[in-house]
C-alpha cells in the first residue's frame, strides 16, 4: 500500500487526525475509467479522489477490495467504514431498515445497451440474450427479463461480455460505454466496435460514498468535494469523466 502524501494537483496538507486508519469497501473490478484494482493496487479516478479527502483530513485509506455481491453483504455487516461506489437504490431491499449515509454525488455515469453499429437500427425487442457483470442490474430492461422476453446472461469478466456481443453469443451487453471503450480498445479493437442505443433505454446517475458507521466521515467528504470542486472537475476530466 502506498504511503498517503500531500497530493500537489490540489495542493493539501495533513491535518491532525494522527492517520486514523479508515477501512473503505471497494468493487473488485475493471471498471476505468472510473476504478480498477490491478496487482493488488486499487486505481483510477476513485482512488485519486478517495486518496486526495485522506491526505486533505490526514486519514489513513484501506482499500479492501471484493467482488460485487459479496462487498455488499461485508458493508451491510459493519465491516467496512466507508462503501465505494454506493446508491440508495442498489439493493434497497436488503438495506431496509438500515441508516446508511451518502455522500454527495462524486461521478456521474450512464448504463444503458451497446450493439454492434450494424444493429443500431432494429427494434429493441429483437434483443433476446442481454450480457452484463454479475451483481449489476439492468433497470430499464426488468420487465422483459421478468416476463421472459429477454435473458439476462452474466459475467464477471468485461472482456468476455464484449467477445460474446461480437460474436453474435448475445445480442447486447448492458454497459458503461465509457467502460466499454476502454475495454475495447484494450483488446485491439476500435472503441466505436460496440455503440451505445439511447433508443433502447439507459439510466444515467450518480456513484456515492457511503457509510453505515461513519456519518461524521460522510459529512466531512461533503466539505471536501465543496471545498475542492474546481479542482476535483479537473480530476474527473483527467481521467475521461
Amino acid at each position: 500500500m502506498k504511503s498517503l502524501l500531500c497530493l500537489p494537483v490540489l495542493c493539501l496538507c495533513l491535518q491532525a487526525h494522527s492517520q486514523e486508519t479508515i477501512r473503505v469497501g471497494v468493487e473488485l473490478q475493471p471498471y476505468l475509467p472510473y476504478y480498477e484494482v490491478q496487482d493488488d493496487e486499487y486505481r483510477g479516478y476513485a482512488r485519486e479522489l478517495l486518496d486526495a479527502f485522506a491526505a486533505s483530513r490526514g486519514y489513513r485509506f484501506i482499500y479492501e477490495p471484493r467482488p460485487v455481491q459479496r462487498l455488499h453483504r461485508d458493508f451491510l455487516s459493519g465491516r467496512f467504514d466507508l462503501k465505494y461506489p454506493d446508491h440508495p437504490l442498489w439493493n434497497a431491499e436488503q438495506k431496509a431498515g438500515l441508516v446508511i449515509h451518502y455522500s454527495q454525488p462524486t461521478a456521474t455515469y450512464l448504463d444503458g445497451m451497446l450493439l454492434k453499429p450494424s444493429d443500431l437500427g432494429q427494434e429493441p425487442g429483437r434483443v433476446k440474450l442481454l450480457g452484463t457483470q454479475n451483481g449489476f442490474t439492468p433497470w430499464p430492461y426488468l420487465e422483459a427479463i421478468r416476463s421472459g422476453r429477454m435473458q439476462l446472461v452474466q459475467n464477471n469478466r468485461i472482456d468476455a461480455l464484449l467477445r460474446m456481443a461480437l460474436s453474435n453469443r448475445i445480442d447486447a451487453v448492458y454497459l458503461n460505454p465509457r467502460v466499454a471503450a476502454h475495454h475495447l480498445q484494450q483488446l485491439g479493437l476500435t472503441p466505436d466496435a460496440l455503440v451505445f442505443a439511447p433508443q433502447m433505454g439507459y439510466v444515467e446517475d450518480h456513484y456515492y460514498l457511503s457509510s453505515i458507521r461513519r456519518p461524521e466521515l460522510i459529512a466531512e467528504f461533503d466539505r471536501f468535494l465543496l471545498e475542492h470542486a474546481e479542482q476535483i472537475e479537473l480530476m474527473r476530466r483527467r481521467h475521461g469523466l
